[in-house]
């Protein structure tokens, strides 16, 4: 029986995470960040062949899949359904900003599970990021059966993935932040044949022993 395995990888820190803002599409690794894709594709290389690495497409993401298809010899190929909650209006905003112009309305919004839509046109919800990952999973899962695949993509979207991964309520799982996923923490999943699935690993961010921790104002969970 051909088993998919898929190893699941948020990106490297941002200075927007350092200091908890709303990011941008176009928001680059910091220096720890950098070092961090590297400790993760020196990671991937180490544990075996792979036969596609896909990404979503914002700068932070792609930058870190680079550092990781440098390791694996190939080129990350950029996939938008592994993007992150769009925020919306919100985007580059500090949290505390958005705290003092609406209070409590990010606290809010997380404790209902992020089933409303963020503010502006291209804002999401929850549920909007659930459903798109899971198709993308699902579609990739039949592409590459029986092979290794990586995907790097965001803490929110990630968290949601591994609620349909595991068959958990997505709405409940969002509003306790159940799964907080550090930044290149590398998740692993097996799918059968019969499409059945497994975690072998949750979060794991061995490789990042020794690097430098952030400043103490840091959020590991941080901002998406």
């Amino acid at each position: 029986m051909s088993t998919t395995t898929f190893y699941l990888v948020r990106h490297g820190e941002t200075m927007g995470n350092r200091i908890r803002r709303f990011q941008t599409y176009d928001t680059p690794l910091s220096d720890r960040g950098r070092e961090q894709a590297a400790r993760a594709g020196e990671r991937l290389a180490a544990e075996g062949p792979f036969h596609a690495l896909y990404s979503s497409d914002l700068a932070r993401t792609m930058e870190t899949a680079q550092a990781i298809g440098a390791r694996l010899g190939m080129a990350p190929v950029p996939h938008p359904a592994f993007r992150e909650l769009d925020t919306g209006d919100l985007k580059g905003s500090l949290y505390t900003e958005v705290d003092a112009r609406t209070p409590g309305f990010l606290e809010n919004w997380i404790t209902a599970g992020g089933v409303t839509r963020m503010p502006g046109a291209a804002g999401e919800s929850s549920t909007d990021v659930y459903h798109r990952t899971a198709a993308a999973f699902d579609a990739l899962a039949l592409r590459h059966a029986g092979e290794r695949i990586a995907v790097v993509s965001h803490g929110w979207a990630l968290s949601l993935l591994l609620a349909y991964l595991h068959g958990w309520d997505h709405i409940t799982h969002f509003s306790k932040q159940t799964v907080r996923l550090e930044n290149t923490a590398v998740t692993i999943i097996e799918v059968d044949a019969g499409n059945h699935r497994r975690c072998l690993l949750l979060g794991c961010t061995a490789h990042l022993a020794g690097v430098a921790n952030p400043p103490p104002a840091a959020d590991a969970a941080g901002s998406v």
